[in-house]
This record gives structure tokens, C-alpha cells and sequence, in this order.
């Protein structure tokens, strides 16, 4: 490990969207998530468990990602985060007690920093505010906030940054399409990826939910057909992470996943990272095909 903190896991994420209100109901209706606030300037909060929230859709000119916010094991580890960051002259700003209060971290430290590399803004805390009203598992039962993953021009050198300066550890390689990371010593094989960018910039590839039931994929399919939402791949399993997936456009043509399944690494003795191949016979162990949507739409907000 390169980075002197600890992960706990993904916290959440904040993708801008062109409607917020047709964004937050393709989020509660389609996606299944609980809805868990509304914030001054129009954000909307959804949760998937005890934490309050587990992504934000903030109103925007042009759909994308915003940001990825990551919990960390202790608050020690959110100092040391941002000395470490510091150092490294990536500039870390600290988050006031206000805004702090609005995204549920009354307790936790918080600050930002945007990585020079892909421009692609991340929050570091530890520990969100929890709620005892269980997760109502009205359309899913969805186990977590599982990944997302961007897209970059260059993915090697990206990778390559992450694994050096934010403590990532790489589980496989697909060839130039893309590469798996875990925010160590998170066990899950990724958290996070990085594509080979589709359009010569970076973008926004997909963010994921992790389901405990595969009937939840079979429903899934069947809730997308039956209100017209454009299925991208699958259903499938990756020969990655041994995932089953099915992948869909939100209103704003962004890519959202269910997957069942994944395999765990152990903090102490894991496996080397693979190289996988790319080819199209080998993308997929059931046979499926991506469409050409598929992680293509949304930016990534760089300022």
C-alpha cells in the first residue's frame, strides 16, 4: 500500500443530472433506492442503508460525475489523508461545519481534493451520519453502494497515479478497455475503475449497486423493459470479479449497474493483479455484447 490511510469503503457518489426530479425518480422507482432528503440548492439524497445518503443528484447543465466521496476506517486516518495529500501539493480543502451538516457528516472530519491527473474531485471522511429506519428493499434487495469507475485517454498512466498517490491496489487489467482497483483493504475486487476513455477526454463510465439476491437482476431486466429503459450489457457475468450484471441508461444516458456476486480479497496473501483479455469472445463468460452506450455519456466535472 502507497498511501499512509486506511479505507473502509465507497461512501458516495454525486453525479449532476440535466432533471433532477426525472433523475430522482428513475433513481426511487426504477433503480430502487430510498429517497433521504432534499438540500438547499435542489440536491437530492438516496440511500441503500443505515448511512443517510449513498449518492447525491445535484442539478447541472451537463449530466456527469461530481465527485466520489470515500469513507475511512478512523479519523486519524482522515488527518493523515490529508497531510498526505498536502504534501503532494494537491491542495486539500477542508469542508465547513455547514456544509458538513448537509451531507450528513456532523461527527466525521471532511475535506476534497481534486486529482491533478484526471481532474475528478474525491471527498475523504470517516463514519456518515447512520438512520435506524431500515432500508425497505421496495423493488431490490440492494446490499450496497458497490463502485464507479471514470474513464481517461490515458488509463495505464492514471492507474498508475492512483495505485502511487491514493493507495489503490490493482486486481486485473482488461487489456486498454479498462482496470479494476480495490480502495485497500476494502475486500471487494473493485471500487473503482478506470476505462480507456470513448471520446478522447475523460468521462463518466457507470456507478454500481451490489444486490444479495440474483432474482434481483431477473427482476431488474424485467423492470427496465416494462418502462423503456434502454438495457447497455447483459445480463452477464464478468470474468473479473465473477460478477453477475446487467447495465442501463439513467434519463441522462449515464450508465448504472446491478451486480450479484464478486470475489473478496484477503488484506494479508492476495492473488497478483491479472491481465485479462479484451477480445470480444472473452469480455463476457455468458456470451453478452456491450452496447455502443454502454459507460459512453456524461463528463467529468473538472472545476
Amino acid at each position: 500500500m502507497s498511501a499512509p490511510f486506511r479505507y473502509r469503503k465507497l461512501g458516495y457518489v454525486a453525479l449532476g443530472v440535466t432533471d433532477v426530479k426525472r433523475s430522482a425518480d428513475f433513481a426511487r422507482d426504477i433503480v430502487g433506492l430510498e429517497p433521504s432528503g432534499i438540500g438547499e440548492n435542489g440536491d437530492h439524497f438516496f440511500r441503500c442503508g443505515p448511512d443517510r445518503h449513498c449518492v447525491v443528484l445535484a442539478p447541472a447543465k451537463e449530466a456527469g460525475f461530481k465527485r466520489a466521496a470515500w469513507d475511512l476506517e478512523t479519523m486519524e486516518d482522515v488527518d493523515r489523508a490529508f497531510h498526505h495529500f498536502d504534501q503532494l501539493g494537491f491542495k486539500p480543502a477542508w469542508l465547513a461545519q455547514e456544509e458538513k451538516a448537509a451531507l450528513n457528516l456532523t461527527i466525521s472530519p471532511a475535506f476534497r481534493v481534486r486529482d491533478p491527473f484526471t481532474g475528478a474531485l474525491f471527498e475523504y471522511y470517516s463514519g456518515m451520519d447512520q438512520t435506524i429506519v431500515k432500508f425497505p428493499e421496495r423493488l431490490a434487495k440492494i446490499q450496497c453502494l458497490g463502485h464507479t469507475a471514470i474513464s481517461h485517454p490515458d488509463m495505464h498512466g492514471a492507474i498508475r497515479h492512483f495505485v502511487k498517490h491514493f493507495g489503490f491496489v490493482v486486481s486485473d487489467y482488461v487489456g486498454e478497455y479498462v482496470t479494476f482497483v480495490r480502495a485497500f483493504p476494502n475486500p471487494f475486487h473493485h471500487s473503482f475503475g478506470v476505462g480507456g476513455s470513448r471520446s478522447g477526454k475523460p468521462h463518466f463510465n457507470h456507478i454500481n449497486f451490489m444486490v444479495t439476491d440474483i432474482d434481483d437482476i431477473g427482476r431488474l431486466q424485467y423492470r427496465l423493459q416494462r418502462n423503456n429503459v434502454k438495457i447497455v450489457f447483459g445480463p452477464g457475468r464478468h470474468p473479473t470479479s465473477d460478477s453477475i450484471f446487467l447495465y442501463f441508461l439513467d434519463p441522462d444516458g449515464m450508465s448504472w449497474e446491478y451486480s450479484f456476486g464478486m470475489e473478496m480479497f484477503p488484506e494479508v496473501g492476495a492473488r497478483s493483479a491479472r491481465s485479462m483479455s479484451a477480445r470480444p469472445e472473452d469480455f463476457d463468460v455468458w456470451g453478452a455484447r456491450p452496447d455502443p452506450e454502454f459507460t459512453r455519456n456524461g463528463i467529468v466535472e473538472t472545476a
